[in-house]
């Protein structure tokens, strides 16, 4: 019965993200989105794709998004933590890293990386995680001595919170990521939320992966919309094969999202993956700005 009722809740708000982005609702500011490459990690392609070339290694990218609304920024995500390129091994732990060994450049840490668009983290309007894994909140610490808001889903805060109350170490969410969580600005929300109030830019959540995962909907000026999925779809092999991610909290959970998707794909939505490294090669990394 639980599981039925989590089904139907997610349907719900995935219904209402459809009347959120419905056509004719256009916003007239300009949004701007900036991809930064926040390096890379080294696993082995059944991570990404379950059961697919087993062994066979494969780089991924770790991105996270800037962007430009009008004159205000927001940040999606923050890629990893400044330790993880010092330490791996004493940051993450010798299993994590043996799994997903990370190559980062001291120039890739968030705070380091926006300087190329001539900012620092306290210049932000808000940032967005989409969950809480090592890739995605690890620098979230760089807005300490900030008030700016950082969103959550409540769901994701809650089994990050259980995870840092334990203090269980070895999962992809990192105690260090989270030590200074009580000194940030956290937000916690839950369903989508409309960040400017003019649904051009608005956060959903997508639980499979995590069970508070988010995605992000991003509509410019011209008309044209993005979903940025984050790990709800590692890659577009996922999505135009069907093929289950190799790590998610939820697998038929995350088939859903994909499935959800695809129709907006088939529909005129530029999806864009997270960790695809096909994708992300044809792609221009900022200072210049993404075009899907």
């Amino acid at each position: 019965m639980k599981r039925e009722m989590h089904r139907i809740l997610y349907c719900v708000l995935l219904a209402s993200v459809l009347f959120l982005v419905a056509p004719g609702l256009a916003q007239v500011t300009d949004v701007k989105v900036y991809a930064f490459n926040a390096g890379i990690l080294k696993i082995q392609t059944q991570l990404m794709l379950k059961d697919t070339r087993v062994g066979t290694p494969m780089n991924i990218p770790v991105p996270f998004l800037v962007i430009k609304h009008g004159k205000e920024w927001i940040a999606f995500d923050t890629g990893c933590s400044a330790n993880a390129a010092k330490d791996p091994i004493g940051y993450w732990g010798e299993g994590i890293v043996k799994a997903s060994t990370p190559v980062i450049e001291p120039d890739q840490e968030f705070q380091e990386a926006i300087k190329i668009l001539g900012l620092k983290p306290s210049d932000f309007k808000a940032v967005v995680i989409s969950h809480g894994h090592l890739d995605h909140a690890g620098a979230i610490d760089n807005f300490l001595g900030t008030s700016v808001p950082i969103y959550f889903q409540k769901a994701e805060m809650a089994a990050i919170r259980k995870i840092v109350d334990a203090q269980i170490a070895g999962t992809a969410y990192i105690l260090g990521d989270f030590q200074h969580l009580n000194e940030l600005n956290i937000r916690e929300i839950e369903g989508p939320f409309d960040i400017f109030g003019d649904k051009s830019i608005i956060v959903f959540p997508t639980p499979g992966h995590t069970p508070g995962h988010q995605s992000l909907y991003v509509k410019f000026s011209a008309g044209e919309a993005i979903i940025y999925c984050a790990d709800a779809l590692y890659t577009l092999e996922n999505m135009d094969k069907f093929i289950a991610p190799g790590l998610a909290t939820d697998i038929p959970g995350a088939m859903l999202n994909i499935n959800w998707f695809k129709l907006q794909d088939l529909t005129g939505t530029r999806i864009v993956p997270s960790h695809d490294p096909e994708y992300w090669a044809k792609h221009a990394w900022a200072p210049s700005e993404l075009v899907p």
